[in-house]
């Protein structure tokens, strides 16, 4: 709850959540509900002129990028300065109009509850250090009075999980793998127990590696988890800025003579625990002006003749919103089974357990 104090009026703005996640792409998810509450405490009769609460988004970039010039066969590089600023979102609700009707509210405590509908189309919450789109709700109470009407304003984040198939199908999850042979030298299969994350939890990062060349020592393996950010240009999507953020990493450093320990046994774990989301890590998101994914990169570095080199795997990983889990993992499963009766074929509904 937020308040805002006032001489004759107390102002608070209470969100249900201040979370909104659509389901699907930005051409194909539905509209989104945000429920409040804004709730005035009179503390001697007080004449309202308005009470009412706006959504505002905005979309806003800066960077300068190194670019060459188009015209030119010179190997010559300029900076190239960039920015915009869109206005995503704007809208309205008048909770109370006193300027057609008169509104006294006599000392009490007073709830308006509001109803605001976030069109799917919005694109995500981002905060980078060159680009962002920020969401904000702003509650404002007009009065009679000669002082400056009160208000609150307090953000909202804006999330979305994308489908990758049909509207009514998200793909299940299952452990993340891959493999990589280095050619006489060792094989590499990492492995997660899954291809989704989100904030706050931790992933299993496991490391099988299989030495293909016996006079390699291992000195130390290493895991860290990139997001890669790339802002384009409202006017021109060629003009880009990228940004690589480290998010979080792990190592293990072994003993001069490490062989014996891959006797034992070839599997190692990493644990890499993942921050807060928009404050200190991003979602995966691709829209017309932000494009943020993630991977985890596996660093071995090896000592082969005395001579020691670095080997790197590369794993991608996606960062959902938590209702990733509490929402689509909650919905029945798709069943394209038909089921036979007697007087002909029965088909399930859209949603079907099976």
């Amino acid at each position: 709850m937020f308040s805002g104090f006032f001489s004759q009026v107390t102002l608070d703005l209470v969100l249900q959540s201040d979370t909104i996640v659509f389901h699907g792409n930005q051409d194909s998810a539905s509209s989104k509900l945000l429920f409040g509450k804004v709730v005035l405490k009179a503390l001697k009769r007080t004449k309202i002129s308005s009470l009412k609460v706006i959504s505002m988004g905005k979309t806003e970039f800066s960077f300068i990028e190194r670019s060459k010039p188009m015209y030119s066969t010179a190997e010559v590089n300029r900076d190239m300065y960039s920015s915009g600023k869109l206005q995503v979102l704007d809208k309205t609700e008048i909770l109370l109009d006193g300027k057609k009707n008169l509104i006294y509210l006599d000392p009490g405590t007073y709830e308006y509850s509001f109803i605001i509908t976030l069109p799917g189309d919005l694109p995500e919450s981002v905060c980078s250090t060159h680009g962002s789109t920020e969401y904000s709700l702003k509650a404002v109470l007009e009065t009679s009075s000669y002082l400056s009407a009160p208000s609150k304003q307090i953000p909202i984040y804006l999330g979305r999980i994308p489908y990758s198939g049909p509207p009514t199908f998200m793909p299940a999850d299952g452990p993340n793998e891959i493999k990589k042979e280095f050619a006489e030298k060792l094989s590499v299969k990492l492995n997660t127990p899954s291809k989704y994350y989100a904030e706050n939890q931790a992933i299993d990062l496991v490391a099988d590696i299989s030495l293909i060349n016996p006079n390699i020592n291992i000195l130390s393996i290493g895991a860290r988890m990139n997001e890669n950010i790339t802002i384009k240009s409202f006017a021109n999507p060629d003009i880009k800025k990228d940004i690589v953020k480290l998010i979080t990493s792990g190592k293990k450093e072994f003993e001069t003579n490490p062989k014996s320990k891959f006797l034992d046994s070839s599997e190692f774990n990493l644990e890499l625990c993942l921050p807060q989301s928009y404050k200190d890590m991003q979602h995966d998101i691709e829209n017309k002006t932000f494009s943020v994914s993630h991977q985890i990169h596996f660093d071995i570095t090896i000592e082969i003749e005395g001579i020691t080199q670095n080997i790197v795997v590369s794993l991608p990983i996606l960062v959902v919103p938590n209702e990733y889990f509490s929402e689509m993992l909650s919905l029945p499963k798709y069943s394209p089974k038909i089921q036979f009766a007697k007087d002909g074929i029965i088909t399930p509904p859209e949603y079907s357990e099976f």
